[in-house]
């Protein structure tokens, strides 16, 4: 078993505070985070792929994620804190070898639209419109899903962790 660092340990404690202590005015929208999630398997289905699982696995990572890009006024795959994607993610299992494949895609809408649907596809939309969060929104190594979103005034924040079955592992793994 791979046991995370002081330093991830710490993110994991950082992650709990992000999620569990909004700022005002600030709120999770489990109903957008379906509607991301349901577009994502939509858009698998045009393109011949099999659908994703919704999971809360990795909802809180995601969600710490979305809010501290709200929070720190970013966009990216690198925390405030200075951790990376792995990193981050290290801290919420084991033993991340488990999990042979696993990405991230991080986005915001910040038009001054109403928040709904219509904002939550336009999101959708900047995935669809970059090559390497196409990639991942449509990538065969993915069968799970996590998917966070966070509001505050009209603008989201959204995060959605792809990752492929965990591996069980043997003698020889």
């Amino acid at each position: 078993m791979v046991s995370p660092a002081p330093v991830a340990a710490g993110y994991r404690e950082l992650a709990a505070s992000l999620v569990r202590k909004l700022p005002e005015g600030t709120q999770f929208r489990p109903d957008l985070e379906a509607i991301l999630a349901g577009y994502a398997n939509a858009y698998r289905a045009q393109q011949s792929k099999e659908p994703l699982t919704p999971s809360d696995l990795f909802l809180v990572p995601a969600r710490a994620h979305a809010v501290d890009m709200m929070r720190n006024n970013f966009l990216g795959h690198n925390a405030s804190s200075g951790h990376n994607f792995d990193s981050r993610m290290r801290t919420f299992v084991d033993d991340i070898t488990k999990f042979p494949a696993m990405a991230e895609n991080a986005a915001r809408d910040s038009q001054n639209t109403p928040v709904g649907q219509a904002k939550a596809r336009a999101l959708f939309q900047q995935w669809i419109d970059s090559r390497p969060h196409r990639k991942a929104l449509v990538s065969r190594d993915y069968a799970f899903v996590s998917t966070a979103v966070v509001q505050r005034g009209n603008k989201i924040w959204a995060v959605q962790i792809f990752w492929a079955k965990p591996r069980e592992k043997g003698f020889f793994q």
